[in-house]
């Protein structure tokens, strides 16, 4: 009763404040109102929390819950809008929406404490392991899970579980699920050599394999997780290098060994052996990125052969057993004969040419934006190396080509697919050769576009990075002396209009390397794990990559590098970077303070933080001067004036953005 009239306030006081906006201690509507809400959800959730101490909650009725909370908080924190809301009204739906995203996520990580994260794996009972074994198998589907993070802390749990009673089957099972959803947890590209839980990953099931010394001990359902774990023993493996591609080779065939075995067939006939061969070729066509690269003739004898395997049975396993790349197997085909010698350069920009054009721009189904843009980043990689009659007379229809798929990216609805298409444009981007800085420049703004929430993000450092530095060169310009060349306080000065762009600039594309982990990003229903806020950790350099190859500028690209870098060198990430260098060091630090500003202070759509009053941060900001901040840029908040005008000014930039990004009928980019 007390959560329904809770809501019934909730409710009424939207209606009562929906007339306007005011603002008052940097919030979006009244503070008063921001306080009511707020009230209203916390209270509902000690309510809930009551509640379920007097019930006695089980863990099914938690589990439940977390889903159902999982889902509302999805359905809810990425909004859309007709056209003809009025903006009050969009703004204050996107408030109240975070407000309650923040609310369920304490909620969920109360019950996930309780039920996951503290338990203890020696006390757990058959009931107990039967319920968490459910609930990760309602969470994990491979690479369309509910909650992957959840799902590994379970398998986790239930691991250490099975090593405390000594029980062998469930050892092996855990083994293989723990491996195999941190493997769908990791953040790898060969290009950058990052490969973040690989060696993680490697230990699970390399440990499963050791128990192939029992395998006939076992029941057949323990051998099939066995097979798996030995099969996935190449997972994780870095193959970027000679000497990576050669440890994953060797790897790759002592597991075939086992799986193409005699022996083991005999003993379990009905295994689908032929299905788990048809994986293990299918993976080892990801060496194709590695000889895009290098010319290795060994390696690409061996990809010829998976090659020549999967293209003789590309009709006998379709949908999941192909793990939904049956539309690249000509590719695999034609490209892996190239590689070898045995095959023409043009075979393979003519079914890369007819694989990406045959999509229809309207069509945004996940295979088709994956067709559309990865092929058409290969294509570009390919027809490079078309000699000079070759290039001409394929120069045209190539070039429309990767046209017809910049086009595509920018008129994608935003946020459809957006994982998909993140990854997708991540690649397109890494392997760019376009000379077009004005079309790089739009697939950029389509990559950051794809994700509200980082739009809106990005947008906001852009425009506070600007106001710190020209606040900066206005009241004290010998500070950034160095910036971009500048040689003297009055070519900073001089160069104002120039500098402030630059840094505006930087600003927009910082956190661009998110898109390399929106599985992460886009996680509103609960805290990060460490393993996840480890990957995360891995966009700056992610994002430096990606605008190096665009042809973007060092400015920018060193801009992305280093803004969670501290100030002193002594912190922040990434830990191994060098000093951040002294022509670009000055708008690094406006960027590090706006950053923080606006992620600190966003009362409008930030779900997984409630907004800090603006003086607030600037205590933090004044505590951490010299260390994680610059004190040339804190000290800019010591003028009274100034402060109370930037705070105003953020609060009006940041109404107009949320309305530019969600409420616009098309997004600027």
């Amino acid at each position: 009763v007390k959560v329904c009239f809770i809501q019934k306030i909730t409710h009424e006081c939207v209606k009562i404040f929906g007339g306007g906006l005011k603002i008052c201690e940097n919030q979006l509507i009244s503070a008063e109102k921001y306080r009511i809400l707020n009230y209203s959800f916390q209270i509902e959730r000690r309510t809930s929390a009551k509640g379920a101490d007097k019930m006695e909650r089980t863990q099914a009725e938690a589990f439940e819950q977390y889903i159902r909370d999982l889902r509302v908080v999805r359905s809810i924190s990425r909004p859309s809008f007709p056209e003809g809301k009025a903006p009050a009204a969009v703004l204050e739906e996107i408030q109240t929406n975070a407000l309650r995203c923040n609310t369920l996520m304490r909620q969920n990580e109360t019950l996930l404490a309780q039920f996951v994260y503290d338990r203890d794996p020696a006390a757990l009972t058959e009931e107990d392991i039967q319920g968490l074994s459910a609930f990760a198998g309602r969470l994990f589907n491979y690479a369309n899970s509910e909650d992957m993070g959840v799902a590994f802390k379970v398998h986790q749990l239930l691991l250490a579980a099975a090593r405390s009673r000594e029980d062998v089957p469930m050892i092996v099972r855990e083994l293989y699920y723990t491996g195999i959803t941190l493997h769908y947890m990791n953040v790898r590209d060969e290009g950058t050599g990052i490969n973040l839980l690989g060696d993680a990953i490697q230990v699970y099931f390399t440990e499963a394999a050791e128990y192939m010394s029992r395998y006939e001990q076992l029941d057949r359902n323990t051998r099939q997780y066995l097979i798996r774990c030995v099969g996935n023993t190449r997972l994780g493996m870095s193959r970027g290098t000679h000497a990576e591609s050669c440890r994953y080779l060797e790897r790759f065939r002592r597991a075939m060994e086992v799986i193409q075995s005699a022996h083991y067939h005999a003993l379990d006939p009905e295994f689908p052996w032929e299905s788990y061969i048809y994986s293990m070729h299918m993976d080892r066509m990801t060496l194709l990125t590695y000889l895009r690269q290098e010319e290795d003739p060994e390696v690409a004898r061996q990809v010829l052969e998976s090659a020549e395997y999967i293209w003789g049975h590309k009709k006998k396993y379709k949908g999941q057993d192909a793990r939904l790349q049956n539309w690249r197997v000509p590719y695999f085909y034609a490209a892996a004969r190239y590689h070898a010698g045995v095959g023409s350069l043009e075979d393979v920009v003519k079914i890369l040419l007819e694989s990406a054009g045959s999509v229809a721009q309207d069509d945004y189904s996940a295979e088709a934006i994956n067709r559309k843009l990865v092929l058409a980043a290969y294509l570009s990689v390919y027809a490079e190396r078309l000699d000079e009659a070759g290039a001409q007379r394929y120069r045209a229809t190539v070039e429309q080509v990767r046209r017809s798929a910049d086009q595509y990216l920018e008129q994608m609805p935003a946020s459809q697919y957006p994982r998909v298409v993140n990854s997708a444009a991540w690649e397109l981007s890494k392997i760019s050769t376009s000379s077009d800085e004005t079309a790089n420049r739009r697939m950029l703004g389509s990559i950051l576009a794809g994700h509200k929430p980082t739009y809106v993000h990005s947008l906001m450092v852009a425009e506070l990075t600007r106001a710190l530095l020209q606040r900066q060169i206005e009241t004290r310009p010998e500070t950034l002396v160095g910036l971009l060349g500048c040689r003297s306080a009055a070519e900073v000065q001089a160069r104002r209009e120039e500098l402030c762009q630059t840094a505006y600039e930087c600003g927009l594309y910082h956190d661009l390397g998110k898109c390399a982990v929106l599985m992460y990003i886009d996680n509103n229903a609960r805290r990060l794990l460490d393993e996840e806020f480890f990957c995360i950790q891995s966009h700056p350099r992610t994002g430096a990559d990606i605008l190096n190859r665009m042809g973007c500028g060092r400015t920018l690209a060193l801009a992305a590098l280093y803004h969670h870098c501290y100030y002193n060198g002594k912190g922040g990430y990434p830990n191994d970077a060098p000093s951040c260098p002294p022509e670009i060091k000055g708008i690094v630090d406006a960027l590090s303070v706006a950053d923080s500003l606006d992620a600190a202070t966003d009362n409008i759509g930030r779900c997984y933080n409630l907004a800090k009053p603006f003086r607030t941060l600037l205590e933090e900001l004044r505590a951490q001067s010299g260390t994680r901040y610059a004190p040339n840029v804190v000290a800019l908040f010591e003028d009274e004036r100034f402060c109370q005008q930037l705070a105003e000014n953020t609060d009006a930039e940041r109404k107009r953005v949320y309305l530019q990004v969600y409420h616009a009928g098309s997004e600027e980019k």
